[in-house]
C-alpha cells in the first residue's frame, strides 16, 4: 500500500481525534512518535471485522495454501513484536 505522508498524517490526526488511537513519543528518539490503538480503536476494529475478515478471506486466504497461510502469519507475526 503507497500512502503519501500527509494523507497518512491527516488520517491519524482524524482517528486520535475520533479517540480510536494515541501519539506516545518514541523513547529512542524523541523525535519520532509510535501511534498506539486505544481501547475504542480495538472495539470498532472488532466491529469491521464482521465486513473486512470475509474480504481479507475471499483476496487472499482463498489463495493461499494451509502451508503459505502459517508462513504469512510467521512473517507478519514477525513485524508486529
Amino acid at each position: 500500500m503507497l500512502l503519501a505522508q500527509y494523507n497518512l498524517s491527516r488520517l491519524i490526526d482524524r482517528m486520535e481525534k475520533a479517540g480510536y488511537v494515541e501519539r506516545r513519543p518514541l523513547m529512542e528518539d524523541r523525535r519520532g512518535q509510535v501511534i498506539a490503538i486505544t481501547a475504542a480503536g480495538k472495539a470498532i476494529r472488532r466491529r469491521m471485522w464482521s465486513v473486512y475478515g470475509p474480504a481479507i478471506q475471499a483476496a487472499i486466504g482463498d489463495h493461499l495454501s494451509a502451508k503459505q497461510i502459517d508462513a504469512l502469519s510467521t512473517l507478519l507475526g514477525a513485524l508486529t513484536e
